[in-house]
């Protein structure tokens, strides 16, 4: 069974306007935690918000939680999530064709890197992944961490000619 995870819930509050044109909130609750297929150490996604263009169009009265995305990120837009990792919680090594914006909330986190370098996260550190492999290692024996992450699509990495392919988190 997963532990139970004592972060607080997410709210997310999203505005728009009126037929006036005054600002105003729109959404205001919850934002779900789901557990990702074949992950059972109670690690967590929060899906805050995405767009399916960019620009994005701020007068869509679509709530950007229902539209589509590939695993991660969206090919045409941006992706907001919330990962909330267990003590001694460990990713897969993964990539994504992205610009990502990783800032750290609570907690800490290694980045780790294929060729085993760490580097230690605090709240209030931003990581910027620009299509690298990776994983992410909670390495406290008791406590959570949760990282917000802004993802972006990008132009693929090329390398000696080669495109690096985007790897699963599965």
């Amino acid at each position: 069974m997963a532990p139970t995870n004592p972060l607080p819930q997410i709210r997310r509050v999203v505005t728009t306007h009126d037929e006036q044109g005054q600002a105003k909130v729109w959404i205001d609750g919850e934002v779900p935690n789901i557990s990702p297929r074949g992950f059972t150490d109670g690690v967590s996604f929060g899906l805050a918000w995405t767009t399916n263009t960019s620009p994005a169009d701020c007068q869509t009265e679509v709530d950007g939680r229902t539209l589509p995305i590939g695993e991660l990120t969206n090919d045409e837009g941006s992706v907001v999530r919330y990962v909330d990792m267990p003590p001694k919680h460990i990713s897969p090594m993964h990539r994504t064709i992205s610009l990502d914006y990783g800032f750290v909330l609570f907690g800490q986190l290694e980045l780790v890197l294929p060729d085993g370098s760490r580097t230690l996260v605090k709240p209030g550190d931003v990581v910027v992944q620009r299509g690298t492999d990776h994983a992410w290692e909670n390495p406290s024996e008791t406590e959570w961490a949760r990282m917000v992450y802004v993802l972006l699509p990008a132009k693929p990495v090329v390398i000696d000619g080669k495109e690096l392919p985007a790897k699963s988190i599965h």
